[in-house]
């Protein structure tokens, strides 16, 4: 029942990512951290704060465990 809650949580906050122009992103969660991966030219201090919003408005993480990787 957990991990289903996990996956429907990680695809919710992709689409809010998505929402905010990025092209593409991946999440995973696992209960005590979350990891982003995501596709963009440049990530910027305001834009991983904007991430680190969607996610803590969706899921109980502790900021320090949230990840975000960029890939360009």
């Amino acid at each position: 029942m957990q991990l289903s809650g996990l996956i429907e949580s990680e695809g919710r906050i992709e689409s809010l990512i998505r929402s905010q122009g990025f092209e593409d992103c991946v999440v995973y969660l696992d209960g005590d951290t979350a990891k982003v991966v995501v596709r963009t030219d440049g990530l910027e201090a305001k834009d991983a704060a904007v991430i680190k919003d969607l996610i803590l408005g969706e899921v109980s993480v502790i900021p320090e465990n949230i990840r975000i990787f960029e890939v360009k």
